[in-house]
């Protein structure tokens, strides 16, 4: 009587080979059909368990020393070793995790600490000590920098017409376009903003404006304003940014003074205490809740103070060292799939048709079976911001970057030795085309005496070749009558490059126009 459920457990356990029509004991019992395992839920082959006569071994030798057990029970030293090894690892881990929220926090508390800044204002950067510490800003074109907070209000943002480059992200870093990219196209238009904790009731409807709802509660707002000198004032004073029930009116526009802000992030404990600051201002999103047990476990909470332990200051310490060691791998010796150009040089963000987004990192970091991990951690330690069209662009409209971390002889671009980047005639842009020159140390320009870091095709004396190709040259001392076309670089420290192509066109996205490797160069030879 039995045998009809013995059949059903044994096929599903594998403890018969033939699986089909099985017949019962009891010649008067009717025959009961087990159904065949689904392809789907095939058993796994093969695996073998421990039997009394193979034991745990009492001592394995490991990548972090030789572990030993008393009879497959961890000896105490072995415990302390284990319970060590993974808070630590785990350290590390939620360093890169937390890598694009930290960016952001530092940013903020960067203008915080020079303006005392308020949400709902903007910073108006124009010179170029006031953007050389934000990662991998351009120096080309001026910037408005705008914060906002919508946990208790929707805010209101109207974007005036003109050709503005703009994107508004999460402090996640998960962003939206507006101005010549977005939606409207240059024409100007209101986006509606709200997050995870605005209250229905203080969400406006505003006929004709663009609603988004960000998932944090903290918002940011970058415009690059690619507009004559002459016209910048007048596009400056139309941008207005206020909350739901506030009469509208003019962002609050903060010159910069030239005031260096900064979004690399801080080292040391400062990094966790900076990190256990801002979590407390954001709801935690579901994708994150393990990350916050293992942040629990290294005396960050919610809702409580950040009084580590010495035990727990040493692994955090520690953790910070080895995550922007391993951040600084991911970005200087890649290893993600999808993103080198048949040049070369690697995709930062823009894409190339059938590859992976820029540095497998796109604005929702979100792929169909996972988010995006590593991808994430390696563009928010080397840059900063992102949106669809960054990700995504199409000819003429978006962006995108390439850059180069070593030499033609795999080195590290010396501050001590001369490079030329060739650029070839006709880079295939719509607006303009740009070299950027940054430090490897602070991800942010190139700075010297010489107060530049970019050369590219807005910039006044910048000198062609009769073929038409464009020589940018870096290195400690000018090459003589390319002065124009120089940028100075520092002993002692190493740089890369990022090539900007701004509205790239067609012969970007089928690679047809290449750029060169980076040699070093003897400038004697090429001096006039």
């Amino acid at each position: 009587m039995f045998a009809p459920a013995l059949a059903v457990f044994c096929a599903v356990l594998g403890c018969v080979e033939k699986q089909g029509p099985i017949e019962a004991v009891d010649d008067k019992a009717t025959p009961v059909a087990v159904p065949t395992v689904s392809p789907s839920y095939a058993r796994v082959v093969g695996q073998e368990f421990p039997t009394q006569k193979g034991t745990y071994p009492n001592k394995v030798k490991t990548h972090i020393g030789e572990l030993t057990f008393d009879h497959g029970i961890p000896t105490e030293e072995t415990s302390e070793k284990l319970y060590y090894e993974m808070d630590y690892h785990r350290a590390v881990q939620v360093y890169l995790w937390s890598l694009p929220i930290m960016g952001q926090a530092q940013w903020r508390q960067s203008y915080l600490d020079l303006y005392d800044m308020k949400p709902n204002q903007m910073v108006y950067a124009t010179q170029f000590d006031d953007r050389s510490q934000i990662l991998t800003a351009n120096e080309t074109t001026p910037y408005l920098f705008g914060w906002t907070n919508v946990k208790d209000k929707a805010a209101v943002f109207e974007v005036p017409p003109g050709a503005i480059i703009g994107l508004g992200i999460d402090f996640w870093q998960r962003g939206f376009d507006y101005g010549l990219f977005g939606p409207n196209a240059g024409k100007g238009g209101t986006w509606v903003i709200a997050g995870p904790e605005t209250p229905q009731s203080e969400i406006p409807y505003i006929e004709g404006a663009k609603s988004i709802e960000l998932q944090t509660n903290n918002v940011w707002l970058v415009s690059r304003l690619s507009v004559p000198a002459g016209e910048r004032d007048q596009v400056v004073s139309g941008f207005k940014l206020y909350y739901n029930g506030e009469t509208p009116r003019a962002a609050t526009i903060i010159p910069s003074d030239n005031k260096p802000g900064r979004n690399y992030q801080p080292r040391g404990m400062k990094y966790w205490e900076m990190l256990h600051a801002i979590l407390q201002e954001e709801p935690v999103e579901e994708r994150d809740r393990f990350f916050m047990y293992f942040l629990k476990e290294m005396g960050i909470e919610k809702g409580k103070p950040f009084d580590p332990s010495e035990r727990q200051k040493e692994i955090l310490a520690d953790a910070v060292l080895v995550g922007e060691a391993m951040a600084k791998n991911m970005v200087f010796r890649e290893r993600l799939p999808g993103v080198l150009r048949d040049d070369g040089w690697r995709l930062i963000i823009g894409r190339v048709e059938g590859s992976e987004p820029g540095d497998a990192m796109e604005n929702t970091q979100r792929t169909k079976y996972f988010d995006r991990f590593d991808p994430r951690a390696r563009f928010t330690y080397e840059a900063c911001l992102t949106s669809e069209r960054m990700s995504f662009p199409k000819p003429g409209l978006g962006m995108g970057y390439g850059g180069m971390f070593l030499d033609t002889k795999g080195r590290a671009l010396a501050g001590d030795r001369s490079y030329v980047i060739n650029v070839p005639a006709n880079p295939p842009v719509s607006l303009f085309w740009a070299v950027t020159i940054y430090d490897v140390d602070t991800r942010g320009l190139i700075t010297t005496d010489q107060k530049r870091a970019e050369r590219g095709s807005v910039h006044e004396g910048v000198r062609t070749n009769p073929d038409g190709s464009t020589p940018i040259f870096i290195g400690p001392k000018a090459p003589e009558g390319w002065e124009s076309n120089w940028i100075k670089s520092v002993p002692g420290r190493a740089w890369f490059p990022y090539f900007r192509f701004y509205g790239p066109t067609e012969p970007f996205f089928d690679q047809s126009w290449k750029l060169p490797q980076i040699e070093e160069t003897d400038f004697a030879s090429v001096a006039e």
